[in-house]
């Protein structure tokens, strides 16, 4: 069995993802496999998930819009619509100022951003967000959630709210949005060689990893950042190679040597259903092959076209 056999056995999102992405043909999931399991999950008198907006993590309706952004949701469904309208009401009000002292997070209001985006909402509201990314950008390029901490301020970008902030511009520009837009695309290629001059995982200072964390394939993301989300990032948005992905990519070949990746870490908390059993995971193998076709054609020809023993592929 090959590994894109192996994919296209699993759940209907991963289906869609290796048809759409790998395999350049199309596929509809219609809503369904964890789509529709997270969809039954919804409470439509409520319009959330988890009983929360935000502060249950990982059941609350942000994030789990954030995996149903990810699935490819049909953007028009009523839930995922209602849901990031409700999101949107309640993280973002008086332009950001969540309290007397304190200013919503910068990564909050990214993936509040790229939410909304994404369902194609009209708020200008979104304006706002806008605005607010594009004020606080730091001096090295990137953003961090801690610009107006009043203890702890930083003066230097954070990777993490950096590639929420660089997604979430993404998508607002592929969903047609245009307020600041060429502002937004300026502001996008500092970030992005922020990212780069890191060689997307590296201390400047040291040049070792900044954390261990960062050089292993985690699904879902959750809001923290590790190098290959990194990666695709630069494939979606059709960054061409550049050579300060090298080390990254090695990651991803190294890892894919035996023809998948492991599920990988979850983050502590509370989930709707597991996602993946077993030590295998079909969203990070297919992650990594995402990014091998963009960056490393010849290396990922290798692990499609090789056969695997059909029973490793469930030990």
């Amino acid at each position: 069995m090959s590994v894109i056999d192996w994919l296209l056995d699993g759940d209907t999102v991963i289906q869609h993802l290796t048809n759409r992405y790998l395999l350049d043909r199309s596929f509809d999931h219609n809503n369904g496999g964890y789509i529709a399991r997270y969809l039954d999950l919804y409470d439509a008198q409520k319009q959330e998930w988890g009983g929360s907006i935000y502060s249950g993590k990982w059941t609350s309706s942000t994030y789990t819009l954030l995996e149903l952004k990810y699935m490819e949701v049909h953007p028009d469904h009523p839930y995922y619509r209602d849901a990031a309208k409700k999101v949107l009401n309640g993280l973002w009000v008086d332009h950001g100022k969540v309290s007397k002292t304190r200013y919503q997070d910068m990564c909050m209001s990214a993936m509040l951003l790229g939410l909304v985006c994404y369902g194609g909402i009209n708020d200008c509201r979104t304006d706002e967000i806008v605005d607010y990314i594009l004020a606080h950008q730091m001096e090295d390029g990137g953003w961090n959630c801690a610009w107006d901490s009043v203890h702890n301020r930083s003066a230097v970008g954070s990777v993490h709210t950096t590639i929420s902030v660089l997604e979430a511009i993404a998508d607002y520009e592929k969903n047609g949005y245009s307020y600041r837009l060429a502002e937004m695309k300026r502001q996008a290629a500092s970030g992005r060689e922020y990212l780069l001059s890191r060689q997307l995982f590296k201390s400047l200072k040291t040049g070792e990893a900044i954390h261990p964390e960062m050089m292993q394939f985690h699904y879902p993301c959750r809001w923290k950042y590790d190098c290959f989300r990194a990666l695709e990032y630069f494939v979606h948005i059709g960054h061409p190679y550049d050579d300060r992905m090298r080390d990254a990519l090695d990651l991803v070949k190294e890892a894919l040597k035996k023809g998948y990746i492991n599920r990988g870490k979850s983050y502590a908390g509370k989930t709707h259903f597991p996602l993946e059993s077993g030590v295998k995971g079909r969203f990070n193998t297919y992650r990594g092959l995402l990014i091998l076709k963009h960056y490393a054609p010849g290396a990922y020809r290798e692990v499609i076209c090789t056969d695997f023993i059909y029973n490793s592929f469930y030990l």
